[in-house]
């Protein structure tokens, strides 16, 4: 499992890589045969050096310091630099709205809006180092759900540069430093399913994984795959998220794991472990199959799952929870087929019904595994989708995309000389909600209004321009209408204006009937 943000220490990258330097010479020494396998202690090593290997060595060691300790000033003046865009960028950008609903009386957003409120909470949810309570899975979320946070280095290369410190405080707890056909790796003590994780985190994040710091991490999925299954990695689903990260890699030599898959398939198709495994088998092997010779070894396998997966399907649009849902549907997804719209729209209607307010669907780990669903994406994009050869980064940042909303303020009763009908022409970023429309209104109009805390819908609207309910007429209130003629139940916090729409603040009363 990946841990927690409390528990991970703090680390400089670049006393982190001193530390993993000093710590791999140290387990260095001859090889066992033809292996190539390393062993014996760094004392062993040192204490074969002559007197003249040694001053060599320390002279050496105390040019690398130097110019290590002038890569860290420029390194921290860059940091700072950085650091400062990064601040404003988040204080004029980041704007983490709550998710509402368009239509009176359907309270399932889009997908397209529910995928907006998800990674501006996603984003939100960044510590002071720049890092999620589990990085990996945020950044392989943000490449498939919100691709151009990357093209800004100011926002991306921190969180990036902050996994490849965990990352590389990882390799120092390995257990051994080996080399394979002139790569050199370590032996990880994370499980098969967290190394598959950070090494998908790492092509989405267009980092190099066969020369990581000088070591391959393909040559470490493959030492850590080939011992499956271990104690601590008898699920077909990491085994498969470790296939996803060899096709996402462009890594050759898998067929051996191939096989291993298709044998593990069951007689209805699944996969032991339920339909989250069945799912990323699928998933896996479709990524695979891009190649017509791949294609015809695996075809039948992925049919075979994706009946089974099909025929799991509830009334209510799920294929059981929120995460058996999302990866039911990572699977259809990536079979590139032309589902039955009901079959996929029904799963995502359920999967955004199921959104908190604040735009989460619970916790990090659970929102990363959403979105990329809610972007039509699957794992099996992530190297199709990074282009990391053509990708340019810029510290320019991506403009807001602004829309004008039409606000009318009247009144419904009677001949009610205290309101003046006035019309407001707003101009306001797109995604926001009508309480946003609201505050834009009061900054470029003479406009005004109160709401108060605690009502059922959010925000409920109490005054406009300085009418407010009358506290001994009950019947009296303000009412949104979305057409003119046609209230709704929704509150300020519940609608999200287009560009162009006119909403209308009434003055009312209670019909009695």
């Amino acid at each position: 499992m990946m841990r927690s943000e409390a528990s991970k220490p703090k680390r400089d990258v670049y006393t982190t890589k001193i530390t993993l330097a000093s710590h791999m010479r140290g387990r260095g020494g001859t090889s066992d045969g033809d292996t190539g396998h390393g062993h014996g202690s760094g004392l062993d090593f040192m204490d074969s050096y002559t007197d003249t290997e040694y001053s060599y060595q320390k002279n050496r060691t105390m040019t690398i310091i130097a110019l290590i300790v002038a890569i860290v000033v420029v390194a921290a003046i860059l940091g700072a630099i950085m650091f400062s865009m990064f601040v404003f960028s988040e204080s004029s950008n980041i704007i983490v709205s709550e998710p509402t609903v368009l239509l009176d009386g359907n309270h399932t957003l889009t997908p397209a809006q529910s995928l907006q409120f998800a990674n501006k909470w996603l984003l939100s949810q960044q510590d002071s180092e720049y890092s999620w309570s589990n990085t990996p899975q945020a950044l392989i979320a943000i490449r498939l759900g919100n691709p151009k946070w990357f093209l800004n280095q100011a926002l991306s290369e921190l969180s990036i540069k902050q996994m490849s410190i965990d990352l590389l405080d990882e390799m120092l707890k390995g257990v051994s430093v080996n080399e394979h056909e002139g790569e050199r790796y370590t032996d990880f003590k994370m499980s098969t399913g967290d190394l598959a994780t950070y090494m998908n985190a790492m092509a989405a994040s267009c980092i190099d994984l066969n020369n990581f710091h000088g070591y391959s991490m393909t040559r470490s999925l493959h030492h850590a795959i080939r011992t499956f299954p271990a104690s601590n990695d008898k699920n077909y689903y990491y085994y498969s998220l470790a296939v996803l990260a060899f096709c996402n890699a462009g890594e050759r030599g898998i067929k051996d794991y191939i096989d291993n898959i298709k044998a593990a398939q069951q007689k209805d198709g699944g996969y032991k472990y339920g339909i989250d495994t069945t799912s990323m088998v699928v998933v896996a092997l479709s990524c695979l199959s891009s190649s017509k010779q791949r294609k015809t070894q695996v075809i039948e396998h992925i049919q075979d799952a994706v009946n089974n997966i099909l025929h799991q399907q509830k009334d209510d649009g799920s294929f059981g929870n929120l995460l058996n849902t999302a990866n039911a549907l990572q699977a259809l997804l990536a079979t590139n087929k032309e589902w039955d719209s009901t079959i996929v729209q029904n799963a995502l209607s359920f999967i955004t019904s199921r959104q908190k307010r604040d735009g989460s669907f619970g916790s990090v780990s659970v929102t990363a595994q959403i979105i990329p669903v809610l972007a039509m994406k699957t794992f099996a994009d992530i190297r199709k989708v990074a282009k990391c050869e053509e990708e340019t980064p810029t510290y320019i940042e991506e403009p807001e995309v602004l829309i004008k909303v039409f606000l009318s303020v009247t009144s419904a009763i009677g001949n009610d000389s205290t309101i003046t009908p006035m019309m407001y022409p707003v101009t306001t970023e797109q995604g926001s909600t009508l309480y946003d429309v609201l505050v834009r209104a009061k900054e470029q109009h003479h406009f005004s209004f109160i709401t108060r805390e605690g009502g059922k819908w959010g925000h409920p609207i109490v005054g406009v321009n300085g009418l407010t309910e009358d506290v001994e007429d009950i019947d009296a209130y303000w009412a949104i209408c979305i057409p003119e003629d046609a209230e709704t139940s929704l509150g300020l916090d519940d609608v999200i204006p287009q560009d162009g729409d006119k909403i209308f603040l009434v003055y009312t009363r209670t019909v009695n009937t």
